[in-house]
This record gives structure tokens, C-alpha cells and sequence, in this order.
């Protein structure tokens, strides 16, 4: 569940991940789509074409499912935004998170400090989940 929530909540990866997806965001509008998270594994995707539900279910320590349930109220919006390519950006996510678990179980990884610019959202994810599962 952590990495895809990790990745999800990191949006530097964005021009470097997603091409397409980089390439219709217009950086100096105010607003190109609204994402909101949901502690601990939702997310809700809304673009001007409707609604993108996320759902992380963590199956065991090395897997992870990810629902994806779209509802479309704008047909005609379907084709252009920021969830115009959304089938090909969650497979983008679905690879770059998989590489990531490759590397991070690479004996040649050391964890660093998160970047205060770019991983706010990763790092508070990080600050809940383990208040979570310090409780008693």
C-alpha cells in the first residue's frame, strides 16, 4: 500500500513518468484537476470529465491491488485534461512503483531524508501510517 500511496502523494515524477499526462497540464492555470487522499487507501480523482475513485488494498508484505472505479458525467470532456490518458498514466504509476520496490530492496539503497519540496504529502502519509500502527 505505502509505495503507491508514496507515489501518489509525490507529484515530481510527473514530467519525468508521464509524458502525455505532463504534456495537456497547463503549469500556470490554477486548476487543472482536483485530487484528494483519503488516510489510509483512498484517493479521489476529479477531472472535468467526472470522477476517478483509487482504492489500495494491501494483499500481503510484496503485493498490493489497486482498484481503479471511474464515473463519467461529461462524455464530451473525456478526451482532453489531466484524465485524458488516465488508463496509460495508471500504468506508468503501476511500473514506476514496481521499479521502486525493486531498488529500495537493492542491497546499494540507503534511505535519505525526504526532499521538504517534494514530498511533503509522502512524508506526512509516513507520520499517520506509523501513529496508526504505533497505537495500542
Amino acid at each position: 500500500m505505502g509505495p503507491y500511496c508514496n507515489n501518489y502523494l509525490e507529484g515530481f515524477h510527473i514530467p519525468f513518468v508521464h509524458d502525455d499526462l505532463d504534456a495537456v497540464l497547463d503549469y500556470g492555470k490554477n486548476v487543472a484537476a482536483y485530487y484528494y487522499w483519503v488516510f489510509p487507501n483512498m484517493m479521489f480523482n476529479f477531472y472535468p470529465w467526472g470522477l476517478s475513485v483509487n482504492i489500495v488494498q494491501p494483499l500481503n508484505i510484496e503485493r498490493t491491488k489497486v482498484s481503479f472505479v471511474s464515473y463519467v458525467w461529461d462524455r464530451s470532456k473525456l478526451d482532453e485534461g489531466a484524465g485524458s490518458v488516465l488508463d496509460k498514466v495508471e500504468m506508468e504509476d503501476e511500473a514506476v512503483v514496481e521499479g521502486v520496490q525493486k531498488g529500495v530492496r537493492s542491497r546499494f539503497y540507503k534511505a535519505g531524508r525526504f526532499s521538504p519540496t517534494h514530498e511533503k504529502g509522502v512524508h506526512h502519509f509516513h507520520r499517520l501510517l506509523a501513529a496508526f500502527l504505533n497505537r495500542e
